[in-house]
């Protein structure tokens, strides 16, 4: 198992750039993504996974179901036997980290990668010996221009990131709400949405 896997995807354009007529100056072959540059100039980079969500019709096209199953089900696997997983998106502003992240947690055909692993986790939590107890805490945070704040208690301001000698870091005061369910989860999810 790699510790750290990178994947790039590509979104479709938005109506403001077909409005431009902007053109694609991305390509995907494999893992291997090629920005197409002025004067004939092209880069090429490699990834663990390169995946193509410009146009639905296209028969390479990258649905939500196939991100989650390539990245969230071997994460989910690993934070049930115990260890600590996290998926990091980065990217500008527009770029689709939102869409990857989140999807539309409504539509089934839609949900982001934690939709599909909040809802996986109640099911396997469903499914797991009698004899197991599970607890399950929610935090949902928004850090911006270096600024972190609680999405789910809104009043506070810039919090804190520190280090714990045993448990690595940590957000000093980030609200943790006990959840039973995707439900509880989505509603949360909900609420944070509003504050940000």
């Amino acid at each position: 198992m790699s510790s750290v896997k990178v994947a790039v995807r590509v979104r479709p354009f938005n109506s403001r750039e077909k409005d431009r007529d902007a053109k694609c100056v991305i390509a995907m072959t494999g893992n291997t993504t090629t920005i197409s540059g002025g004067h004939q100039q092209t880069h090429n980079f490699s990834y663990d996974y390169s995946y193509w969500s410009f146009n639905k019709s296209d028969a390479h096209f990258v649905s939500q179901q196939k991100v989650y199953e390539e990245l969230g089900v071997e994460m989910l696997q690993h934070a049930f036997e115990g260890y600590n997983v996290c998926i990091f998106a980065y990217g500008q502003t527009g770029s689709g980290k939102s869409y990857t992240m989140m999807g539309k947690p409504t539509d089934p055909e839609e949900m982001g990668l934690i939709p599909r692993l909040c809802h996986d986790m109640f099911s396997r939590i469903q499914k797991c010996d009698d004899d197991l107890q599970y607890s399950v805490e929610v935090s949902y945070m928004e850090i911006y221009c270096e600024r972190v704040k609680d999405l789910l208690n809104p009043s506070s301001e810039n919090l804190k990131v520190r280090e714990h000698p045993s448990f690595g870091p940590y957000v000093e005061d980030l609200s943790k709400l006990a959840v039973r369910s995707y439900e509880d989860i989505y509603n949360f999810m909900d609420e944070g949405n509003k504050a940000r």
